[in-house]
């Protein structure tokens, strides 16, 4: 596969970009230099954005009649500044695919910030909330992918998230033609994708490319991005990409040797136990479509759903 859009992705500067953390530090994150190959990034400190200097003393997220945001040293209340900011710098976002936000943090953190019963506490009452920032991010783009530098470390979540940037910068690139064929050959391309996911919002997502109705094509674009974020929302079950691999492989099961079927049975069962396994599988997978000349295939952006370099390089260390 070639000819990758660059996906747009919105980043917590401290994420590699600049010493901005509340002490000062910045927080290694060698995802960064890997991806700027192949993606451009928007980098973004709420924190600094709202006037909080570097270092600073820490903010909290505080649990009263209402959630605060606190600077317990100054005594500051900067609950509504970082909604302001939050809005209005949302609001000015254009023409991008989604977040890498930072962890644990009270302005960024995705489900994983600490919230207190009041500014002084030294212990929290959990560890599960959303920072206002993040908090602002789920509620205004709740179809594109957020994810933090540590969820990331997981091969499978990073695939899936990946996937879908490269996936829905695809589609932007798509619609900017505004062309009924360019969407039908968007769809060609990913079916066996869409079928990992769910085949039944694939085949309704085929049904809106048909555009029996003869919609007007901005109509046509307007409904088949909904079923595009919903398909892509959640990770693809086992089950499911199970089905488009043996779909896939009845295009050259034929011409496979009786030792080639057993161990595509084997790498099949070892996925079963172990989803990591599928990249493996895909290669296996590519190296057959070439040696076969399966060329539908090799236009298949499962097998490949964003640059194969970053499968690699993307580890951390």
């Amino acid at each position: 596969m070639s000819g990758f859009p660059r996906p747009i992705i919105v980043i917590s500067k401290c994420l590699g970009f600049a010493a901005c953390r509340y002490d000062g530090e910045i927080i290694p994150f060698p995802l960064v230099r890997s991806m700027r190959a192949y993606v451009d990034f928007i980098d973004v400190c709420p924190e600094c954005e709202i006037g909080l200097g570097v270092p600073r003393e820490p903010i909290s997220i505080i649990l009263g009649d209402k959630k605060r945001l606190i600077q317990a040293a100054t005594g500051l209340d900067l609950t509504d500044k970082m909604e302001a900011f939050a809005r209005s710098y949302l609001g000015k976002l254009d023409d991008f695919n989604g977040f890498i936000l930072k962890s644990k943090s009270p302005s960024c953190g995705i489900g994983t910030s600490k919230v207190f019963p009041e500014p002084d506490a030294d212990e929290y009452l959990y560890q599960n909330e959303n920072g206002f920032f993040a908090e602002a991010v789920l509620r205004d783009y709740p179809g594109l992918p957020v994810i933090d530098e540590k969820q990331i470390e997981d091969s499978f979540l990073r695939d899936h998230f990946l996937t879908r940037i490269f996936t829905m910068a695809s589609f932007r690139e798509t619609s900017s033609s505004t062309k009924m064929h360019a969407l039908v050959e968007y769809h060609t391309k990913n079916k066996l994708l869409f079928m990992a996911y769910d085949k039944q919002i694939m085949t309704a997502m085929g049904n809106i490319v048909a555009n029996k109705d003869d919609l007007p094509v901005e109509a046509v674009y307007e409904k088949y991005l909904v079923l595009l974020s919903q398909i892509l929302s959640k990770p693809a079950e086992t089950g499911n990409v199970v089905n488009a691999l043996m779909h896939a492989f009845g295009y050259f099961s034929r011409n496979l040797s009786v030792r080639d079927k057993f161990l595509f049975m084997k790498k099949l069962q070892e996925y079963r136990e172990d989803n990591s396994s599928v990249f493996e599988l895909k290669k296996w997978f590519i190296s057959k479509a070439e040696e076969f000349n399966a060329d539908y295939l090799l236009t298949q952006t499962f097998f490949s759903p964003y640059p194969q370099e970053l499968s690699g390089s993307l580890q951390i260390v």
